[in-house]
């Protein structure tokens, strides 16, 4: 292995293990969802301890023998689902599967105990014990269906993700919770370890014999991902934080709200509650304390805006931001107001939040819409 790359490979894998340690005992940071995420992390060190050790013997135990250490390769997507199923908050909808997979995860990396009862009890190994032909292509087995279970983790957590932006869009007015590509990016850093592993596999099924020349790429593709998620992490310290349930999952259709059974409401009327009432100026509005509000079902109100105006409820609440937010540039011709209290003051929960929807809507920042009008007057 490259000096150069091995630095690099082994350098992103202490950060990420030191990464993994801050979710897993951090107190400002401890949620189920950062612990599964700081055993993803461990989980790919020990698995790069095993693929690529420096050495060969821990004194006469030798380390290049299968399972001489605990195959944990099982562990890596099982994890890296349950993080994401976690936070999105759709674990319950998989719990079988996790389950089930958490099990036969544990079970491979458990025969390691095994080959050392072999190697200190009876000073032989499974490699000794067992047919090489049986252990070869069971290792190959497990590999395989590691391989598997990778493209399973990562179809269904991008399908959880696009399903989760829809539920925000629907029911939240945060626009920093659409935010959510670093989740995307993160799976889009695999797939290319993925598409090598499936290279490595499908080689072993041609040649019939294991070969560590993809173990320096594979875990070079590892070394950046790393690097990704270790910068997200540090640009953004809440990154991690758990995103909010859906209402609209577990309203109950049997509503005895009476706009619900009559039809009554329309969506000009909650238009103008929405106008008169500036429910849009609560940073932490929500479909769901809207519809309590002005008492009509969530349900309701999400059919209206999204099938009378053609919006989703992200997008219609922050149309009536940046509307207030636009007045209060004009308004604030001697610039007593900063961008962050305008946006503030206009439902914003974040200077952030204000100039993503502000270039959305109007396609240029705050700045430059108060220079512009500046330029104008």
């Amino acid at each position: 292995m490259d000096s150069i790359l091995y630095f690099i490979v082994w350098a992103a894998l202490f950060q990420g293990l030191f990464l993994a340690l801050i979710y897993i005992f951090s107190k400002k940071h401890r949620s189920f969802a950062n612990t599964l995420l700081g055993l993803f992390l461990i989980t790919i060190v020990i698995e790069a301890v095993t693929a690529i050790h420096p050495f060969q013997y821990i004194g006469t135990y030798p380390l290049v023998a299968y399972f001489a250490l605990p195959d944990v390769i099982l562990f890596i997507p099982i994890l890296f689902l349950h993080f994401v199923l976690e936070k999105l908050g759709s674990s319950h909808k998989h719990r079988l599967f996790l389950r089930v997979n958490y099990f036969i995860a544990l079970s491979i990396s458990l025969i390691t105990l095994l080959n050392l009862y072999l190697f200190l009890f009876e000073a032989s190994s499974m490699a000794q014990t067992f047919d090489f032909q049986v252990l070869y292509w069971f290792h190959f087995g497990v590999k395989s269906y590691a391989f598997l279970i990778t493209v399973y983790a990562i179809f269904i957590s991008w399908r959880e993700i696009k399903r989760y932006k829809i539920l925000v869009q629907n029911e939240f007015s945060d626009y920093n919770l659409l935010q959510i590509n670093w989740l995307l990016y993160l799976i889009y850093l695999l797939l290319p370890v993925v598409v090598l592993w499936g290279v490595a596999l499908l080689r072993v099924v041609i040649v019939t014999d294991f070969s560590d020349d993809f173990d320096v790429p594979i875990f070079g593709l590892i070394a950046i991902f790393l690097y990704y998620l270790s910068y997200r992490a540090y640009l953004h310290p809440n990154l991690f934080e758990r995103f909010p349930e859906s209402i609209l999952e577990k309203e109950n259709s049997k509503t005895k709200i009476s706009e619900d059974r009559d039809l009554t409401e329309s969506s000009d009327r909650i238009e103008k509650l929405m106008m008169e009432n500036e429910y849009y100026l609560d940073h932490n509005l929500t479909i769901a304390t809207f519809a309590r509000e002005v008492n009509i079902s969530p349900r309701k109100i999400s059919t209206c805006i999204n099938q009378d105006l053609g919006k989703n409820f992200n997008e219609w609440v922050n149309d009536f931001r940046v509307k207030k937010a636009k007045e209060l540039l004009e308004r604030d011709t001697d610039y007593r107001l900063s961008i962050e209290g305008i946006g503030l003051e206009s439902g914003f929960k974040s200077r952030s939040a204000l100039y993503a929807a502000f270039k959305n809507k109007l396609g240029c920042s705050p700045g430059e819409f108060r220079k512009g009008k500046s330029s104008i007057a």
